[in-house]
C-alpha cells in the first residue's frame, strides 16, 4: 500500500472499512497517519529544507521542534485512546523513543498531506502575504491567510487602502526632489513586488553620507518585512570562491521580493557574472552546508546602495542594460537631521505599502519608464568605466590630421595604465577595444597604424 491517505469508504481485502489516517497499519506507520489527520495545514516537509511550520500566517523552517511535539501530542492521544486497545498501546510504547518519533516524522515526510518542494512554496507571484491578509495583486482584494497558499513571507505593514499620513512622502520629497525620480523609485520597488523576475535592473542608490538612501532603504525594509533580504555586499564583489563550494547565503534570496546589499567602501571591483545571475530570470541554485543543492526561479528584485560607484570591467551590454543609477545628491545638514526619522518611518510602515503597491500599478501602465536624470547618471558612469575611453580623453589627441602605430599607443596605454590604476591589458586586447571605438588599423610602412588617433606626446599635443 502506497503512503497516502485512503477514502474512508473504502475496504481491505477482508471486507474491513479502511479509516482516513491508516488505522490498519501499525508501529509508526500507524502514527504518521495519526500525525497526517492531526496537522495537515499546520505542518509541511520540503525537500531541501526540511520541516515547516504554519504560525496562521506564513510558513517557516521549524527551528523549534514544532514537528516533534507534534508527534508527541498524537503518541499522547493515542495512548489516551489505547485504553481497551492492547494493540495500540503497544503501537505507542514502540514509538516512545527519540528513533522512534524521528521515524514517525520519516515516514510522514511522505505522506501526501506533508510532502512538498520548494516550486510548491510562494508558487503564485501575484500573492502579498500583508500583516493583515493576503492581497492578490490582481484584483487588489484582500483576504484571509491560508495556510493551503503556502506562504513563507509576510510583510509587517498592513494594506489598508485609506491608510492615511504623509510622514514617507515627505521624507522622500526632501531626499529625492526631483519628482520624476521619486516615481521612478515607486516604480523599481512597485515591480518588485510582483513574485517573478520581469525586469533584468541593478538600480544603484548612489550619494554621499547624510544624504537619505540608507534610511529610505531601511523604511522599506521594515514595511515589507520577510519579503526584503539584506545581502553581504561581498557577494556582488570580485572574489575568489572554489568551484563546488557551498553557497548557503543564496538561500536568503528564496521567496524573498527585495534583495538589498549596501557597500561604504571605495574601488570595490563588481563581479559581472554574479549580477547578471542575481538580476536575470534563470533558476537559482544553491548549495546550504552539508546539504545538496536546490534550484528554484527567482523572485527577487537586486537594489545596491553605496556611497562609491563599484569599478566595472569591461563593455560588456549586458551589464550596462541592467544598470541604473539613482543619484541622491541632497546632504542633510547635521543641524537639519531627525534622530527619530527612522522611528517615525516605522510608524508609517502602512503607508510605506501602499506607496509601493501604487507602484506597481504605475509600472503596470507605464512600465519602468526611466527618467532623463537617471540615464545621464548611468551614462556617466558608464563613460568612467570604459578604462580605454578615458585614456583617449586623457592621453590622447583625435582628428583627421593625425595617426599611430600600435606599438606607440600601447606604450601610452601602459604608462597611462600605471599613473590610473586600471586593469593591465595586452596589446591585442587593447587593440580590440580600439576598434570598437571605431580606430581601426591598417597596415604601413612604419607598422599597424590607427588613424585619427595619437599619443598626445606623438600627436603634437601637449604632454599629459
Amino acid at each position: 500500500m502506497s503512503l497516502h491517505s485512503v477514502d474512508v469508504d473504502q475496504f481491505d481485502e477482508d471486507g474491513r472499512p479502511v479509516s482516513p489516517d491508516g488505522e490498519r497499519h501499525r508501529g509508526q506507520l500507524r502514527m504518521a497517519y495519526r500525525l497526517a489527520r492531526s496537522h495537515r495545514d499546520r505542518l509541511l516537509f520540503v525537500r531541501g529544507i526540511g520541516w515547516m511550520v504554519y504560525d496562521g500566517k506564513r510558513w517557516s523552517e521549524d527551528e523549534r521542534g514544532a514537528a516533534k511535539r507534534a508527534v508527541l501530542s498524537v503518541l499522547r492521544d493515542a495512548l489516551a485512546d489505547s485504553l481497551h486497545d492492547p494493540t495500540l498501546r503497544a503501537d505507542v510504547t514502540k514509538c516512545e523513543t527519540d528513533a522512534g518519533v524521528l521515524g514517525v516524522l520519516g515516514l510522514a515526510s511522505a505522506l501526501e498531506e506533508f510532502a512538498a518542494t520548494i516550486d510548491d512554496l510562494d508558487a503564485d507571484p501575484h500573492l502579498l502575504n500583508c500583516a493583515n491578509g493576503t492581497l492578490d495583486l490582481r484584483t487588489g482584494q484582500l483576504r484571509e491567510h491560508d495556510a493551503r497558499d503556502r506562504l513563507t513571507k509576510v510583510t509587517r505593514a498592513a494594506y489598508d487602502e485609506t491608510a492615511a499620513g504623509s510622514t514617507w512622502s515627505t521624507f522622500l520629497a526632501s531626499v529625492l526632489p526631483d519628482e520624476s525620480e521619486r516615481e521612478y523609485l515607486r516604480r523599481v520597488i512597485g515591480q518588485a513586488l510582483y513574485g517573478r523576475v520581469r525586469e533584468h535592473l541593478l538600480p544603484i542608490l548612489i550619494g554621499t553620507g547624510a544624504n537619505g538612501k540608507s534610511t529610505a532603504m531601511n523604511a522599506l525594509g521594515y514595511a515589507l518585512g520577510d519579503y526584503v533580504a539584506v545581502i553581504d555586499p561581498a557577494l556582488l564583489m570580485a572574489h575568489d570562491r572554489g568551484r563546488g563550494s557551498a553557497n548557503p547565503e543564496l538561500m536568503e534570496l528564496l521567496g524573498v521580493r527585495l534583495v538589498i546589499g549596501s557597500e561604504t567602501e571605495e574601488g570595490r571591483k563588481l563581479d559581472e557574472a554574479v549580477m547578471k545571475r542575481l538580476t536575470g530570470g534563470d533558476p537559482i541554485t544553491a548549495r546550504p552546508l552539508y546539504q545538496k543543492p536546490v534550484t528554484w526561479a527567482p523572485s527577487h528584485q537586486l537594489i545596491y546602495v553605496t556611497n562609491h560607484l563599484p569599478s566595472v570591467k569591461g563593455n560588456d551590454p549586458a551589464t550596462w542594460r541592467r544598470v541604473r543609477v539613482i543619484p541622491f545628491d541632497v546632504t542633510v545638514p547635521p543641524e537639519a537631521r531627525d534622530l527619530r526619522l527612522g522611528e517615525r518611518l516605522e510608524l508609517a510602515a502602512d503607508e510605506v505599502l501602499l506607496w509601493a503597491v501604487a507602484g506597481y500599478l504605475d509600472y503596470l501602465d507605464h512600465g519602468m519608464a526611466e527618467p532623463s536624470s537617471v540615464m545621464r547618471a548611468t551614462d556617466a558612469y558608464k563613460a568612467e568605466s570604459d578604462d580605454v575611453a578615458r585614456f583617449i580623453t586623457d592621453a590622447c589627441t583625435v582628428g583627421a590630421q593625425v595617426a599611430a602605430t600600435t606599438r606607440e599607443l600601447y606604450a601610452a596605454w601602459q604608462r597611462w595604465a600605471v599613473s590610473d590604476g586600471a586593469e593591465p591589458l595586452t596589446e591585442k586586447a587593447l587593440g580590440k577595444e580600439l576598434d570598437r571605438l571605431g580606430y581601426e588599423a591598417r597596415r604601413t610602412k612604419k607598422g599597424m597604424t590607427r588613424d585619427s588617433i595619437a599619443p598626445l606626446e606623438t600627436g603634437g599635443g601637449e604632454g599629459w
